[in-house]
């Protein structure tokens, strides 16, 4: 994996272009620690800092040929089977790379090669005879792009710390955008909480020419193919195992040793048991252990190292360690997140670096595709529930959402409860009805935010909003469906992907691998039989019936949880808040930052004087949370750090003037 830039426009000197470039990879060297390059020409700069996996010998870029350069940020995963076509077309390559692939794939194929690829991928294709500029993404938007319009100059980067380099610019909050992060846990469509800066959309490409934007196409649409599904249970899950292990294989290939994070859940269970079966090493695993029991689950990861016998490494993590990371790690998040469970992951990846592997397998994406998170079981329940509104039977579902919280088991807290969901039954008849819930607990961060703001949520310029957003199907798909995009575009690729994915790993040089993110395997499980995935309120059932045989027990049958660690815990001592949280909600910072209201900062704060009570709840530590974190990223954006990049380091310099 690696990082990316590109400068785009007419109206800079060649030594100009040459400085920007070096810039802003300067900033993204952590992406790529083994060597950089970069290219330039009259219209154009692209750079590149390279992270070396796959041929490590003849693998540098930007790769050129007489018409074509790229810069490429991702791995092909079928990279093997499309030289192969490619050969027998008379194709003729001169190194052994997935980025040479990729671009001989697109100088035979054109743009119709993305719909080839089985990766994940984010690429800037400059023709040097046509003049003309590509970029793509792959389809779930694993590997981020983004796009800086300034100065009638086009901008690209992995992260949007290379745009800090550019000299008279400086990023800025979007505050409508923000407020929209704060209520989706991320903006939607190729929206971003800066100014200026738009995301590209993930299963897209975009071209470039005579300095202007003028095409942007979408080549692949999650359900587009959905149909009535008639296959059984036993074929669904004879495709699914089969898709799975190959997702596995593929992923696998590597001319470095490949590891794998091991939690303690079922899906990072599964696919190391996947990788024990098909690799004849023995292979290292990585774990996190908590010092506070409550988020600790070394007990269900310590079984599954007993089976498969990796070699296995265990980072214990205290709530001062977490304190003490969260700034560096929302430098590299480079948004607010609403939890402090990025920071393990990158204090993890520290230790992956040092035991010399860069590259590890996780589990991510079973969830959304699968069907395992919660708001799956509510909508589930208040759609069954609204047939029969007046029901007293109905709603007793209720008891059953979340196995792992006592209260919700309570028969003294369920009238409470049900008047909650009830508020919910009558409004399924708009596009935001499967994030109804999401965005109703959400709604609380509009108290903090700064009054001059005038910031309102309303739903139905929302929904006008995002129409563009929505493929043409979405109507049509079950309420279920509907989340599980929702779930995927907003959440997964724009939140979980980037703060605790694809950013937390490569923070530190670490490639992070989703096998259950193939879409082979995304576009199977679609349109298949609901309850093939939610069976009543059992999640990722196909998953847990594949795997009942092999692995262990404790593992399968435990209730599902989220991935938490330790947040107001970790930010408050006896009643006082650390250094970090004091020096970044200090009165003279929320005043000069201006996004939040000091008098309900102040408040929030004096709440927990006396201490952190034990049961604390979902939305105070999403409070303090989302505050900091927020307060942090502006203090990133205000004082950037300042970087130099070692000649040393330069593989490929290509000056086309």
């Amino acid at each position: 994996m690696c990082g990316i830039a590109g400068v785009y426009g007419e109206d800079l000197s060649k030594d100009s272009r040459r400085n920007e470039i070096q810039q802003m990879i300067s900033s993204l060297q952590h992406r790529g620690p083994d060597g950089w390059g970069y290219y330039i020409s009259p219209e154009i700069a692209l750079g590149h800092a390279r992270l070396s996996i796959v041929d490590l010998a003849t693998g540098d870029q930007p790769f050129a040929t007489d018409k074509y350069v790229i810069s490429f940020n991702g791995e092909i995963y079928n990279f093997i089977e499309i030289r192969q076509e490619l050969e027998k077309r008379g194709i003729r390559f001169k190194s052994t790379s997935d980025t040479e692939v990729l671009l001989r794939a697109y100088e035979y194929y054109g743009e119709s090669c993305f719909e080839k690829l089985n990766g994940q991928f984010a690429v800037l294709i400059w023709s040097k005879v046509e003049k003309e500029l590509l970029i793509a993404r792959d389809r779930f938007g694993i590997r981020p792009l983004y796009i800086l319009n300034h100065k009638e100059r086009f901008y690209f980067a992995s992260e949007l710390k290379a745009f800090d380099t550019i000299e008279g610019y400086s990023r800025e909050f979007d505050i409508k955008r923000l407020y929209e992060h704060a209520l989706l846990w991320n903006t939607y469509g190729d929206h971003t909480i800066y100014k200026q800066i738009r995301s590209l959309q993930g299963g897209t490409y975009a071209k470039y020419e005579n300095g202007k934007l003028i095409l942007e196409k979408k080549y692949y649409e999650l359900g587009n193919n959905n149909s009535y599904d008639k296959r059984s249970f036993q074929q669904a899950e004879e495709e699914f195992n089969y898709l799975l292990e190959d997702s596995v294989k593929l992923r696998l290939r590597s001319d470095v040793p490949v590891g794998a994070y091991l939690s303690g859940g079922i899906d990072s269970s599964v696919i190391t048991h996947l990788v024990k079966e098909n690799t004849e090493k023995k292979f290292k695993t990585f774990s996190i252990a908590f010092d506070d029991a409550e988020y600790d689950e070394s007990t269900y990861q310590r079984e599954m190292v007993d089976q498969i016998k990796s070699d296995h490494y265990t980072l214990n993590i205290n709530n001062k360690q977490i304190d003490a990371a969260f700034p560096d790690a929302i430098y590299h998040t480079e948004r607010p997140v609403f939890r402090t469970a990025a920071v393990p992951l990158y204090l993890l990846s520290q230790k992956v670096k040092e035991n010399d592997i860069k590259v590890v397998l996780t589990g991510e994406g079973a969830d959304e595709i699968l069907w395992g998170y919660d708001s799956f079981k509510e909508v589930k329940m208040l759609e069954f529930w609204s047939k029969f509104p007046d029901s007293s039977i109905r709603p007793q579902l209720i008891k059953k959402l979340y196995p792992h919280l006592s209260h919700y088991r309570d028969e003294r807290q369920y009238g409470m409860m049900k008047m909650f969901y009830e508020g919910f039954l009558g409004d399924f008849d708009n596009k935001l009805a499967s994030v109804n819930i999401r965005i109703h607990n959400n709604k609380i961060l509009k108290n903090y935010f700064n009054r001059d703001h005038n910031l309102s949520y309303e739903k139905d310029s929302m929904i006008k909003e995002m129409d563009s957003f929505f493929p043409e199907k979405y109507t049509s798909w079950s309420l279920l469906q509907q989340n599980q995009f929702m779930e995927m575009n907003t959440l997964l690729s724009g939140y979980l992907l980037s703060s605790q994915g694809d950013r937390m790993s490569l923070a530190n040089g670490v490639e992070g691998r989703y096998p259950f993110l193939d879409h082979r395997i995304i576009d199977s499980l679609f349109s298949v039989n609901e309850k093939f995935k939610l069976n009543g309120f059992s999640q990722k059932y196909l998953l847990t019936q594949s795997f009942k045989n092999k692995i262990p027990k404790s593992i399968l049958n435990r209730p599902k949880r989220p991935y938490m660690s330790p947040d107001l815990k970790s930010f408050f001592v006896n009643g006082k808040p650390t250094e970090n949280v004091a020096f970044f909600l200090s009165d003279d910072l929320i005043n000069e930052y201006k996004i939040f209201d000091l008098r309900f900062v102040q408040r929030f704060m004096k709440k927990f004087s006396t201490g952190v009570p034990q049961n604390i709840g979902y939305r105070d530590n999403m409070i303090i949370s989302f505050i900091v974190s927020t307060q942090i990223a502006n203090y990133w954006m205000k004082n950037p750090k300042k970087y130099v990049l070692s000649e040393d380091l330069l593989k490929i310099k290509i000056v086309d003037y």
